[in-house]
């Protein structure tokens, strides 16, 4: 026994020591392919490619998803007639990572080559920003001389796009745009953000993600300049998410005949929490933070005085900057509500224009979590677009990776709704009340629970359509002329149906009976199936006792 034992351990290191000298034999080299290989399968999975994947499907690229109301006259009349959102979207094989597409996009986008028409706009508060425009004349080469300004009764269609977060008219996805709109036969024009294209701050207003004034002016200006010519909004990125909140802002008294918006970020509290995340999300925060601080740097003398300068020059991620310099710039009480005030999900029901979205479901900035796909399918004007790839603002095509596919999407999707009867036409309203204001608190517009048919779901402060006319009925004056001009009746009003004073608990059972009879049985089974196994201990305590008297 005691045999075995030693020779166990001598056999074990035998082993080990046939081990190592098996080790020290292979070579250095073969070592280092192996620790390649495994660091390009990291690297594979980390940046998100997908080249194998495209190999062994062929090729043939994914699928386009359409996400639509079914009774939609602008999918069915307009978007159906494009071949390029029922086709197939494949990448550019040497830049499949939505990562590396994103990066090369913006470092590397290889942008037409043109100059821009410059027109200084002066907005109603006293800021300044510039208009960049690119004529179809100037791309085309007809009469190149002769035209620097459009005539007044001119007819060519006119399409504004507002850029991304501290993006302008010089960046290389925005000259793709403005190249291909304008050879299509389009006059463009770039509204640069406040502070941005080499233009001061001359105001003490600054652009952030839910300011639309700027659009507004914008938009009316050019429609009574050129009030023979459709305007076309595109919005991408930020301006995406500008576009969508001013369209919902406004409804039917928009003179926009039509709109696309590309990676909207929609849900701008969603979109926080998704980009610090991951590992690699946290580099976009970062390069996005730095983008911005460089931003503030140029208006140094404004931000100094009117944000925490030394918040912004340490903030780490766009939250941190948001906190010293959006929220107190623009007057939010906290990062939390600005992002809920500023999400355009929460405006894109409202949206009365023909609107084309397209996203990305590997898209490194903007998460898919953050779509609204109910509320686009709800809505008869909204075309959702879905790729499973594409990265952020980029979509590649072609061998070259000269081409950007949602340029080309949206061109054709313009094109046919210019075509068609469907162009949106303004409908001014009287008496417009804004859905929202930049300077108006909103720490009372958090979410809260609404109880009814038996669902507990989160409710805002809108009034429904459901008690609207509960909510008008209780604006009342009584007998002796007092004017009840709030939401609900105040405690001390007494009832028109019944005078009598009644108790707390008749007044609580009272108001949910008026939701529905549903609520109050299932209160009611909630309560038994909850309460039942107290019951049923203390019956069952009580019988025992009382079978213990029970004489034998």
């Amino acid at each position: 026994m005691d045999c075995c034992s030693e020779a166990i351990p001598d056999t074990a290191a035998k082993a080990y020591k046939l081990l190592f000298r098996s080790a020290f034999a292979i070579p250095l080299s073969h070592y280092l392919v192996a620790v390649c290989f495994l660091l390009i399968v990291l690297l594979y999975n980390f940046l998100e490619f997908h080249f194998v994947k495209d190999v062994l499907t062929g090729f043939r690229g994914g699928s386009i998803y359409l996400t639509y109301n079914p009774s939609s006259e602008i999918y069915h009349g307009v978007v159906s007639k494009c071949r390029t959102l029922h086709g197939r979207y494949l990448v550019t094989p040497w830049l499949s990572s939505p990562h590396i597409q994103t990066s090369f996009l913006n470092f590397f986008g290889r942008p037409p080559l043109f100059t821009y028409r410059r027109q200084m706009f002066h907005a109603s508060d006293g800021g300044m920003f510039a208009l960049d425009w690119l004529m179809h004349s100037d791309v085309s080469g007809a009469d190149i001389q002769n035209n620097h300004t459009i005539a007044k009764d001119d007819t060519t269609p006119i399409v504004i796009m507002i850029p991304g977060l501290t993006s302008d008219s010089a960046s290389p996805y925005l000259k793709h745009l403005v190249f291909n709109t304008a050879k299509s036969g389009w006059n463009v024009v770039v509204s640069n953000h406040r502070g941005l294209g080499g233009v001061s701050v001359t105001s003490d207003c600054f652009y952030n993600a839910g300011w639309t004034e700027d659009v507004r002016e914008v938009i009316n200006y050019l429609h009574q300049e050129y009030s023979q010519a459709p305007l076309f909004v595109i919005g991408t990125s930020i301006g995406a998410n500008i576009l969508v909140k001013y369209l919902g802002e406004d409804g039917e008294n928009v003179p926009i005949a039509g709109a696309a918006a590309v990676c909207s970020p929609w849900d701008l509290l969603i979109g926080s929490r998704f980009i610090s995340r991951r590992l690699i999300q946290t580099f976009y925060d970062r390069a996005l933070t730095i983008g911005l601080q460089g931003y503030a740097q140029l208006h140094e003398t404004r931000y100094s005085r009117l944000a925490n300068w030394d918040g912004i020059k340490k903030s780490r991620s766009i939250r941190d900057f948001d906190t010293h310099a959006t929220c107190l710039v623009g007057n939010y009480e906290t990062v939390d509500t600005y992002y809920r005030r500023c999400s355009s999900s929460s405006f894109i029901g409202k949206v009365k224009v023909p609107l084309l979205c397209i996203s990305a479901l590997d898209d490194p900035v903007c998460t898919v979590e953050a779509i609204p796909w109910d509320e686009c399918r709800a809505n008869k004007n909204v075309v959702l677009v879905t790729t499973q790839h594409g990265g952020h603002l980029a979509f590649f095509e072609g061998i070259s990776g000269s081409r950007l596919w949602w340029v080309g999407a949206v061109n054709e999707y313009l094109g046919a709704l210019l075509s068609s009867s469907l162009m949106h036409t303004q409908k001014k309203a009287e008496n417009i009340v804004p859905n929202s204001s930049p300077l108006q608190s909103s720490i009372d517009q958090g979410p809260y629970l609404n109880v009814a048919d038996g669902m507990v779901a989160p409710m805002g402060n809108e009034v429904s359509e459901e008690n609207k006319d509960q909510t008008f009925q209780a604006v009342s004056v009584n007998k002796e002329n007092h004017v009840f001009s709030g939401g609900r009746k105040p405690d001390f009003a007494p009832d028109a149906e019944n005078s009598g004073g009644s108790s707390i608990v008749e007044k609580c059972m009272h108001h949910l009976s008026r939701q529905t009879n549903k609520s109050i049985w299932l209160l009611a089974y909630v309560a038994v199936i909850s309460s039942w196994p107290i019951v049923g201990a203390a019956l069952g305590f009580l019988f025992k006792r009382k079978f213990k008297k029970a004489p034998k």
